[in-house]
């Protein structure tokens, strides 16, 4: 990562971030919007939903060859990005059956194994264009949706600043509507926003991932337990 002064801006502020969050109760920090104990409209009952992972291979998923990048694996359950050995990114996209573009729910459940950049950067389809959810970038803490408006995860006004713990499993879901995306990280309500008007779209130089990608960055990250559930018009 080169170093700007925006970048070194930030990397105070998720420093200031980690202080802030340590100081509290709650593994991800009281000073986040934290939700009841029940979202139904994100939840899957056991079973429900398509599995996205065979659990023994990556069926269904193509390497992502951004030069350098690190060699993905799936091992019981668990797909493993290893950080990228020469480049920076590592990651795969989904090549099996159609994916919707809205009306969708995506749950997951990811850590972080070593770096301090992003461990999950989960690529989606919306409408006719595509997004990236960021977790733990610039530094290790920052969240956030790329991109909107031009601006990306660490821009717009879906920007978070959150401390996470290596090698714990955070549970995330992702809920995209005809005209809104939500995301949910452990307790946090990570993105809620209303689409009119705006323009989402990926950051340049991250087209390789569509229609589905997991990407790290110079960070190796794990993922299991990825379903996706079809849901009904709001």
């Amino acid at each position: 990562m080169m170093f700007t002064k925006r970048n070194i801006l930030y990397c105070i502020i998720a420093l200031l971030s980690m202080v802030s969050v340590e100081c509290t109760n709650s593994p991800l920090g009281r000073q986040q919007q934290t939700l009841p104990d029940e979202e139904p409209e994100f939840s899957m009952l056991p079973g429900e939903g398509k599995p996205l992972f065979d659990d023994h291979s990556l069926k269904g998923w193509e390497i992502i060859r951004y030069g350098g990048e690190g060699e993905p694996f799936m091992k019981k359950g668990v797909l493993t990005l290893p950080m990228a050995t020469a480049g920076m990114l590592t990651g795969v996209r989904y090549i099996g059956d159609s994916l919707p573009t809205y009306n969708y729910v995506i749950t997951l459940e990811a850590r972080r194994m070593e770096g301090n950049d992003f461990f999950v950067g989960l690529t989606f389809p919306y409408r006719d264009s595509f997004a990236t959810l960021i977790l733990g970038g610039w530094a290790g803490s920052a969240c956030g949706l790329s991109s909107i408006d031009g601006r990306d995860a660490s821009e717009n006004e879906t920007s978070r600043f959150i401390h996470f713990k290596d090698k714990q499993w955070y549970p995330v879901r992702l809920r995209v509507t005809a005209d809104s995306i939500r995301a949910i990280v452990d307790t946090i309500r990570l993105v809620d926003i209303a689409c009119a008007g705006k323009e989402i779209h990926l950051r340049s130089g991250t087209y390789g991932s569509t229609p589905l990608g997991l990407s790290t960055y110079v960070t190796t990250g794990e993922i299991r337990n990825m379903r996706l559930k079809r849901i009904d018009p709001e």
